[in-house]
């Protein structure tokens, strides 16, 4: 490289990196100061200077958080005064209260600019969260949406390595029932919020696959996510991937791998529910003598009550008649206790 041009990008990194670090300070400064009057003036002052829209869009946000009115009179002006800029068309829809008008307002952006990716982000979005109201009330929320997925799939072939897509995608051909494509775009999602909002039906659907493996690499670090941003409690957290894994497991009739997830966390069977499980569990081992002590010891520590206790003793008298528990468990079982309080 000529020593002329290497010069001119290293001063062009330098001016980048700079500049990165002038919008941070800025912000700060911005976060720190008493005077909302000065703060506003200042944000006035910057939004000319960058064509950033990541910048514009904190700085909309910060706007509108403290004078929502006065923000959105100031971007729909500037996208009237500026009416070839895809970039203030889009800070004014995105202020738009109206979420037909918004999407609305999307489309055009996205056929008048299919270049422009806030176009098609804010659509997407918009789109997303209709389907994933509509889904709750209909069997196939897609049917007669033609327009909108042609929209969204050009907006994809742009931008193909956009997590907003592979979100929505995932949420498509979950619907379609194309689940090894679905499976395939969750993968390709690594935006850790995205993923968060969306863990529940991700939970869901990766226990339809019944694949343990996936499920058991993907969940932790999503759940450990919620953590770290206060969603969710550490105990919680034990118990909410439990549920998804041991339904795989039993739906899979992976016993083995049952009997050693209850070993590594016997927290579990303080719920009725989770004994349950680890009760038929022993009785498909014939384990006849193991499950007299669990259901004796369950019944002492309160997770089953006795009608709980008789409803096991009726369903595997056979085998547990003759363990050395026997008696025991028939006289605790004519007891009346109340239900064990739910433990998640």
């Amino acid at each position: 490289m000529p020593k002329r041009l290497l010069v001119v990008v290293l001063f062009l990194l330098i001016f980048w990196i700079a500049e990165g670090q002038n919008f941070a300070q800025f912000k700060e400064e911005l976060l720190n100061l008493g005077d909302w009057n000065i703060a506003r003036q200042k944000i006035i002052a910057y939004i000319p200077t960058t064509s950033d829209v990541e910048e514009l869009r904190e700085l909309q946000s910060i706007w509108e958080s403290v004078e929502p009115d006065a923000c959105k009179q100031y971007f729909v002006n500037a996208a009237k005064n500026n009416p070839n800029s895809p970039v203030y068309q889009y800070l004014a829809l995105r202020l738009e209260e109206d979420e037909t008008l918004q999407m609305k307002g999307a489309a055009e952006l996205c056929r008048n600019y299919p270049d422009f990716y806030w176009g098609y982000r804010l659509y997407l979005v918009d789109f997303m969260a209709w389907l994933l109201n509509a889904e709750l009330e209909t069997p196939n929320p897609l049917s007669g949406q033609e327009l909108a997925l042609k929209m969204i799939d050009e907006g994809y072939k742009r931008f193909p390595d956009d997590d907003y897509f592979h979100i929505f995608q995932f949420h498509r051909y979950r619907l379609t029932k194309d689940y090894p494509q679905a499976e395939r775009e969750l993968k390709l999602t690594k935006d850790r919020n995205l993923l968060m909002a969306n863990w529940m039906r991700i939970k869901y659907f990766l226990v339809q696959e019944k694949n343990a493996t996936l499920y058991s690499s993907f969940m932790p670090p999503l759940l450990s996510e919620l953590i770290k941003s206060g969603q969710m409690d550490s105990a919680d957290s034990i118990f909410a991937f439990a549920e998804g894994y041991v339904e795989i497991l039993q739906e899979t009739e992976n016993w083995q791998c049952i009997e050693q997830y209850f070993a590594q966390n016997p927290i579990l069977l303080n719920s009725a529910s989770y004994f349950d499980v680890y009760a038929g569990l022993l009785a498909h081992q014939e384990n006849w003598n193991e499950l007299g002590k669990a259901l004796l010891s369950a019944y002492n520590e309160g997770v089953i009550a006795s009608t709980h206790l008789s409803q096991y003793l009726a369903k595997w008298e056979d085998n547990l008649c003759h363990q050395p528990q026997w008696q025991e468990l028939k006289q605790k079982a004519e007891n009346q206790s109340p239900l064990p309080s739910p433990q998640y």
